[in-house]
């Protein structure tokens, strides 16, 4: 069974679906650049300290989500808004199509999605056909160069450092009141957040 997280601090009131950034191979091989935002992963830092309790839950959705979830496994949610990714990353292929599966399986709630595997999301766009309720979030790795939505990615997030003179969009509301990463065809549609 799939693991759905109960998020606080900025996230709270946000269902997500994390798997363990500790193993992933990308999230690890990225973590070593320290000039991108993955050099600076929270999620990396928590699972290796005060978060370390949820490594078990998130390594089973890694396992999980590494193949296809059979349709009558893939999990039912009735929250408004759910989130993945908020630890880890897109594993593979087959990782996709379960989020592209969960979001058709529940049409009732918004799925967005944050990633920098753009190669693996252009597999899926040229198979698939994605569900409405499915939000791509292309997440910049770099650090004070803010883009927009790269080709089929209907938003960007980016982060600056602390005092950059870059305009902030993001900057501490809680997401389940903001929703503008949440809400399709909404703007802005480059999102920009200080580094934390």
């Amino acid at each position: 069974m799939v693991h759905k997280s109960k998020m606080t601090g900025k996230l709270e009131g946000i269902g997500a679906y994390n798997t363990n950034t500790k193993s992933n191979k990308f999230c690890e091989i990225m973590h070593t650049r320290k000039s991108t935002i993955c050099g600076r992963c929270y999620s990396h830092k928590m699972l290796g300290s005060y978060r370390k309790s949820c490594v078990p839950a998130f390594e089973r959705n890694s396992k999980a989500f590494s193949g296809v979830i059979p349709d009558h496994l893939i999990p039912t949610t009735t929250d408004a808004y759910v989130r993945f990714n908020a630890h880890g990353e897109v594993i593979n292929h087959a990782h996709m199509l379960n989020i592209h599966n969960m979001a058709k399986h529940n049409p009732q709630s918004t799925f967005a999605l944050w990633t920098k595997r753009v190669g693996i999301v252009r597999d899926y766009l040229k198979a698939h056909t994605k569900p409405d309720n499915l939000i791509l979030i292309y997440s910049n790795p770099t650090i004070d160069k803010p883009i927009g939505p790269p080709r089929g990615f209907d938003k960007s997030f980016n982060n600056v450092e602390k005092g950059s003179n870059i305009k902030q969009n993001c900057t501490g509301k809680k997401c389940i009141e903001c929703r503008v990463c949440y809400t399709v065809n909404s703007r802005p549609v480059r999102i920009v957040e200080a580094v934390k």
